[in-house]
């Protein structure tokens, strides 16, 4: 086994980064050159609650890529927008991840605006920021989904844990049974993994570890619709697939569920 490709998501429900190396941190991955851009740092907010491609598809479209001191946000017929790692004037909003408070730093009207010209809609959405030396992160620990984590495991604006990983082939097995065939990037791993010794293994690893990094896993990502959405299109699939195969074949619906990681503290 071996790691085949690494992906940031700095903008939650937006396109990834691919990078040759990452640094691991209790956030998730993030860049070595400038760890303050880490995955899911960024989160798009509709009167404080956080939007995915779920109900957004196009956000599929919004490409950061890194710039000296923040990122650049492209999205086809738009122009470019600049995204300090610290906006000005700080304004401090409540927001929500999946119903739990967390805080977030607020951007300015020409970046909400920006949001609502290319989504296509006229709902008050915002982009806010976590600060990771002020806020206080998301609990992995959940009562309402059993979990493996222990106290002080924290994320960002991540769904539940603050790395995810997935292998080929256990998506190359799903697409055996697909019409359509899709990318592993439906899925939205940060780890992707090769050469495993059966589609679906990863399911069934408790420690992982890569060089010097040690991972544990928290529990399976329970597999919602978000991946019925195309990364290229930003379209959702209209027979909702690859999620009602995985219904038919998996009588626990998260088959392909993979890995939610932490890093591991010795």
């Amino acid at each position: 086994m071996h790691v085949q490709e690494l992906i940031i998501y700095p903008v939650k429900s937006c396109a990834g980064v691919k990078v040759q190396e990452a640094l691991v941190t209790k956030y998730g991955l993030a860049l070595p050159s400038n760890p303050q851009i880490f995955d899911r740092r960024w989160m798009i907010v509709k009167n404080g609650r956080h939007q995915t491609q779920r109900v957004l598809p196009r956000m599929a479209l919004i490409r950061p890529s890194v710039v000296k001191d923040g990122l650049c946000l492209q999205a086809p017929n738009m122009p470019d927008l600049h995204i300090p790692v610290n906006p000005l004037p700080k304004e401090l909003m409540q927001c929500s991840c999946w119903d739990v408070p967390i805080f977030g730093l607020r951007y300015g009207d020409h970046v909400s605006q920006w949001l609502r010209t290319f989504l296509e809609t006229e709902d008050e959405l915002d982009l806010v920021v976590f600060d990771d030396q002020k806020f206080e992160g998301r609990l992995c620990k959940n009562a309402d989904v059993p979990n493996n984590a222990r106290d002080g495991d924290v994320a960002a604006y991540h769904d539940m844990s603050p790395v995810h990983l997935c292998s080929l082939e256990s998506v190359a097995d799903l697409n055996t049974r697909l019409k359509k065939k899709i990318q592993i990037y439906n899925f939205r791993p940060n780890i992707i993994v090769a050469n495993v010794n059966k589609p679906y293994a990863e399911d069934c690893w408790r420690e992982i570890e890569v060089g010097e990094v040690k991972l544990t896993w928290i529990t399976a990502c329970t597999r919602c619709l978000l991946p019925t959405v195309d990364p290229e299109t930003g379209v959702k699939d209209p027979n909702q697939e690859p999620w009602k195969t995985l219904r038919r074949f998996c009588n626990k619906f998260n088959l392909l569920k993979a890995a939610c990681l932490n890093q591991y503290q010795q």
